[in-house]
């Protein structure tokens, strides 16, 4: 009776690892020079098993996208978890995409490879329309016991247009901003943004 769970963990932990190694040879080669070849010598499995656990590359590099996400997830999440007031959880939300392990040079390039095929892959953009929703939606849910929607909403904007530059920066240069700076820097923004409100409708 313990074959079919052992036999799905020993399949679960193939899938993660072939991700793992799709991640990295992404890193080291690029999207399009990350071949299955060399996905497969990151592994250190043969070809084979990318077919066998996936059934294409292209399904491969989605799980790869997918494990970002959920790793976003997965901190935010914990990040909620510490936070008591609308104002800290705009701060969790904004701190679970810029704060270690997940800004990372590594992390922020993989995930500017995948942004730049999302042209051209129905299946990359549905997951980054996914995820950008799932970003914009928890900072508008936070700030809106704060503001009225209208400005709340202007300010999500601005916020993650902040963010995605952010990432941006350090897909291209490992030490553009520290985690710490990053946060910081959004979070001295979020404050003015919130007291300029404020002062007008006062």
């Amino acid at each position: 009776m313990q074959t079919a769970p052992r036999q799905r963990r020993h399949r679960d932990q193939s899938q993660r690892h072939l991700v793992d190694a799709t991640i990295a040879a992404i890193y080291k080669h690029g999207f399009h020079d990350a071949t299955t070849q060399r996905i497969a010598e990151e592994a250190k499995l043969s070809a084979g098993n990318i077919h066998y656990h996936f059934g294409s590359k292209e399904e491969l590099f989605a799980a790869a996208m997918r494990q970002l996400m959920s790793d976003i997830s997965d901190t935010l999440v914990y990040q909620l978890g510490k936070a008591d007031t609308p104002l800290a959880r705009a701060h969790a939300i904004i701190r679970a995409n810029l704060s270690e392990p997940l800004y990372t040079h590594r992390n922020c390039f993989v995930w500017l490879q995948f942004w730049s095929e999302t042209a051209r892959s129905e299946e990359l953009a549905r997951l980054e329309r996914i995820n950008a929703l799932r970003f914009r939606r928890n900072l508008l849910d936070a700030l809106v016991k704060l503001l009225p929607r209208e400005e709340a909403e202007r300010i999500v904007q601005e916020l993650v247009a902040m963010v995605d530059g952010l990432w941006l920066r350090k897909a291209q240069k490992d030490q553009a901003v520290t985690p710490d700076a990053a946060c910081a820097m959004v979070f001295s923004y979020l404050e003015r943004r919130l007291d300029s409100a404020a002062g007008q409708g006062g």
